[in-house]
């Protein structure tokens, strides 16, 4: 939702996707959980969140979409869970490390939440985060390059660019081989 075109982009993702590959949606915020209802009937299976907004998790336990909302701390977390959070984002995650992540799942019942580390995480960390009990991990840019989001042609997006092809690339390759 941080395109004003989300709607079409995932409709035709969805259009030319096979059935099997699960669709999102994201960034909601409190000013976009209405529109979960669309983003529901255009094929969202899933949305996330770098917040908790206000009825994110009810609207999308009403539309059958799985909520990813996000908490930093262990007492963040567990409300989250005990709202019926299948899938908590832990986020900042580059402000905490995998050890934090352990401590936290180590406490029963804690251990009973799905933590997805984001913010911060990259092929070079994503083991660390698995190892430390990670169900799975969130990677943006990590995994896909800096570029993405920057003008073509200028030279923050040369410069990018250059950094994942001399190393981010093989270290993204390297983490699905």
């Amino acid at each position: 939702m941080d395109s004003s075109d989300w709607p079409a982009i995932l409709g035709e993702m969805r259009r030319r996707l096979p059935t099997d590959v699960v669709l999102g949606i994201g960034t909601v915020m409190d000013d976009t959980v209405c529109d979960l209802a669309r983003a529901a009937a255009l094929g969202a299976a899933f949305a996330l969140s770098p917040i908790d907004p206000l009825g994110f998790v009810e609207e999308c336990h009403r539309r059958g979409v799985l909520a990813v909302p996000s908490g930093l701390t262990s007492n963040e977390c567990w409300r989250l869970h005990c709202r019926g959070v299948r899938l908590i984002k832990l986020f900042h995650a580059g402000t905490v490390s995998p050890a934090i992540l352990k401590s936290m799942l180590d406490v029963t019942p804690l251990s009973s939440m799905n933590i997805l580390p984001s913010g911060g995480v990259s092929p070079g960390n994503a083991e660390a985060w698995w190892a430390a009990g990670a169900c799975c991990v969130g990677m943006g840019s990590n995994l896909v390059g800096q570029e993405l989001g920057l003008e073509p042609g200028s030279a923050q997006f040369e410069a990018a660019a250059s950094t994942w092809e001399a190393s981010e690339r093989e270290a993204a390759r390297r983490l699905f081989a």
